[in-house]
């Protein structure tokens, strides 16, 4: 009974290697299509328009990081060359390392069946600093624009005829190379880039920025963040309220805007800057402070911390002055007079307060971080701001780790010092 059993065993066994046998030939037969087209019977199907347009972008890519203007124009609609060659032109002086179309999903274009609509991403780099080719998560990673593109077939290949932002407001969009003329000059450690109404600052801002980016260099050497190049726009009025979204604040007079955690950029409203020099350097060497003490931060400037951030980047502006002799002193006196504080951590005032608000916070932001220069050195202070700014540490975490003593203790000196300082 039980080798009646095996051999019926062995036998169903033998059948069903034979099935599966004969079903792994049956699925590995080619594709009688593609066997037709390798054979050479069948012409190959010709590429989809989605195909094609994406292998247009691709071809522009590659002509913009080898210099080739004539090639990136020439997936473009004549009518957008004027756009493009601005924007070729500028990506070039900003010494482009990366530009990568990621397209979304292909969309028919309603009365062109030949034309195709579709969302992209361009993920690009400049210079050395910003894409340092470590692997990690959304914030080391490339900074993106995103743009609508309509390409449509013109003589034998896909050309990009529309281009509109991205429906969803971003705070870090439109970058200001993405559209309209840009005028630049280039320094040994900056490049200034100016909107056309702007270009006449270009001669007179270059070695006053030129002479703030060897000033700031000491500071990223405190940090650890040495920078390759600046990179400094002059924004006149419409662009300060368009440029990486935006400000509201009337009472600033320039933006660092971290793209990510590698690199980040100055605009200056050169309309708030124009008569005072001295008020002028102060402002890029504040700018460019923001840019050595957030490379490496693991996140933007959070507003809990822009006292912090706006303190050292005033601290670094008016070096080798200290916060008692800035102009800021005067607000700083009509604020505590309104109101004593009972921190050195000042409230930040809101995009309709005074230009006087505005400058009292940042003058107290600049005391605040003035007093823990003087009281425990400047090196310790750039230990404590790195702790804070670039790795997110508590304040009494990195008081402690810094300075030896809880942030309490430091922060009931400051006050009482700062007093001392300005009543």
């Amino acid at each position: 009974m039980s080798q009646t059993r095996s051999r019926a065993a062995f036998t169903a066994c033998i059948a069903a290697g034979v099935l599966l046998l004969t079903l792994g030939v049956v699925t590995s037969r080619p594709d009688p299509e593609q066997a037709a087209i390798a054979a050479g019977a069948v012409p190959p199907r010709p590429p989809e328009p989605y195909e094609r347009a994406v292998g247009s972008l691709r071809e522009q890519s590659a002509a913009l990081l080898s210099g080739d203007e004539r090639a990136w124009l020439a997936a473009v609609a004549p009518p957008l060359h004027k756009r493009y060659r601005a924007m070729f032109r500028s990506l070039r002086a900003l010494e482009v390392t990366r530009f990568d179309y990621e397209p979304g999903v292909g969309r028919p274009v309603g009365g062109d069946r030949s034309a195709v609509e579709f969302r992209v991403e361009i993920a690009y780099c400049l210079g050395t600093d910003m894409c340092p080719g470590r692997p990690g998560p959304h914030w080391q990673q490339p900074p993106r624009v995103e743009q609508r593109l309509i390409l449509k077939p013109l003589g034998q290949r896909y050309v990009i005829s529309t281009v509109t932002p991205a429906s969803e407001p971003h705070p870090r969009h439109p970058a200001p190379w993405e559209n309209g003329d840009l005028a630049v000059l280039r320094g040994s450690r900056v490049t200034l880039l100016a909107a056309p109404a702007e270009r006449a600052h270009l001669a007179r801002l270059l070695p006053v920025a030129e002479a703030a980016a060897r000033a700031d260099d000491r500071f990223a050497a405190l940090m650890g963040t040495p920078q390759a190049r600046y990179r400094i726009y002059l924004a006149g009025d419409p662009q300060w309220r368009s440029w990486y979204g935006g400000e509201e604040n009337d009472w600033a007079v320039g933006l660092a805007v971290p793209l990510n955690m590698y690199a980040t950029d100055v605009v200056l409203r050169m309309s708030k800057l124009e008569g005072d020099p001295q008020f002028l350097r102060v402002a890029l060497q504040h700018e460019l402070g923001h840019v050595v003490t957030l490379s490496g931060a693991y996140r933007a400037d959070a507003a809990a911390d822009t006292w912090l951030s706006e303190g050292i980047a005033e601290y670094i502006g008016w070096s080798p002055r200290t916060a008692a002799r800035s102009l800021r002193r005067d607000s700083v006196r009509w604020q505590l007079r309104a109101a004593a504080p009972r921190s050195m951590v000042p409230v930040k005032p809101g995009p309709d307060a005074p230009d006087r608000a505005g400058d009292a916070f940042y003058g107290l932001s600049h005391f605040a971080v003035d007093c823990m220069a003087q009281r425990y050195g400047e090196r310790k202070l750039f230990t404590f701001v790195r702790l804070v700014l670039t790795q997110d540490n508590e304040y009494d975490q990195a008081a402690r780790d810094a300075y030896g003593v809880p942030f309490a203790v430091v922060d009931k000196a400051c006050v009482s010092w700062i007093r001392s300082q300005v009543l």
